[in-house]
């Protein structure tokens, strides 16, 4: 697999000293060359506008002062090199590393960051058709199934919510996002937000989607955390995201179920992969949320 991709670097000329597949991430490979470190990704199920579109978007976001990934332009002036169906974009890597600690400092920069990120993207006019991001669908297609089974059953349990929040969800104001900013795709160096990678799956919806996302991406991580930890990291969390832009009320009444939306979601797809010794952890996890004063109170400031 490692010769073909030499082939594939010519096309930027970039010579490797060495490429090894990222952990976890059987399409990314880092490659370093002349004491630089560069990322090729393998995009499956792309196309050309896609591939353009990052590249208008990232270059945009750049010019606007933020920091992010941006795919690198190929001897014939190409985000990309196809080799049907594959793409492949090339990146060099940005300073930092993917937050591993959840610290207070950590985590309000990470709110500013992305309350920046946001300010912008809704400044950004697409070239091409970009695609609704609906957060549910996934979670009513698994409670709705008709298999019988434990976690169905509990599932069922968050419908009737589910019915009532999807409502006034879907009045927000709608705009293009990352979708897919998970804790592994925001850098940091010193408590400090130094970058966003991936932006494969830009969508349109309200920017709390993103918000949201990334909190329960925190939480998973700190499931076996204390209490007053995660609620203190959401807290910082959300007065960083504030500090560059006030969210409404109907907003912050919003954000705890759709956090828990995405726990759900975490939580069916790890017992669909079988993984049952998570499942077991998260369920009392979310029940616990749901049933606590505290957890919502954690995101109004």
């Amino acid at each position: 697999m490692i010769e073909p991709l030499h082939d594939i670097l010519l096309n930027w000329k970039v010579h490797p000293s060495s490429i090894e597949t990222v952990e976890s991430h059987p399409n990314v490979y880092k490659v370093k060359s002349r004491k630089k470190t560069y990322y090729l990704k393998k995009r499956l199920n792309s196309s050309v506008e896609k591939r353009i579109e990052e590249l208008l978007l990232t270059s945009f976001l750049l010019e606007k002062g933020l920091p992010v990934e941006r795919p690198l332009l190929t001897v014939s002036q190409q985000p990309y090199v196809q080799q049907h169906p594959v793409f492949y974009s090339l990146y060099q890597a940005l300073e930092g590393l993917p937050v591993q600690v959840y610290s207070l400092s950590s985590m309000e920069g990470v709110g500013t960051y992305l309350s920046q990120l946001h300010s912008r993207l809704k400044q950004y006019v697409c070239k091409y058709k970009v695609e609704e991001w609906k957060v549910e669908t996934h979670l009513r297609e698994w409670i709705g199934g008709k298999e019988t089974k434990m976690i169905e059953r509990w599932g069922e349990g968050f419908l009737g919510r589910l019915n009532e929040w999807s409502y006034s969800y879907r009045k927000l104001p709608h705009q293009l996002v990352h979708s897919d900013c998970h804790p592994r795709n925001i850098l940091m160096k010193e408590k400090r937000a130094t970058g966003i990678i991936d932006f494969e799956r830009i969508r349109k919806a309200p920017r709390i989607a993103d918000v949201c996302y990334f909190l329960a991406g925190m939480l998973k991580d700190q499931v076996k955390q204390r209490e007053d930890e995660q609620l203190e990291c959401i807290h910082a969390f959300m007065g960083g995201y504030q500090s560059d832009g006030t969210l409404t009320q109907e907003e912050k009444e919003l954000i705890p179920f759709l956090v828990i939306i995405f726990l759900l979601q975490y939580t069916f797809f790890y017992n669909q992969k079988g993984y049952s010794h998570v499942v077991s952890a998260y369920i009392p996890f979310i029940n616990r949320l749901v049933n606590s004063g505290d957890y919502q109170r954690a995101f109004q400031m």
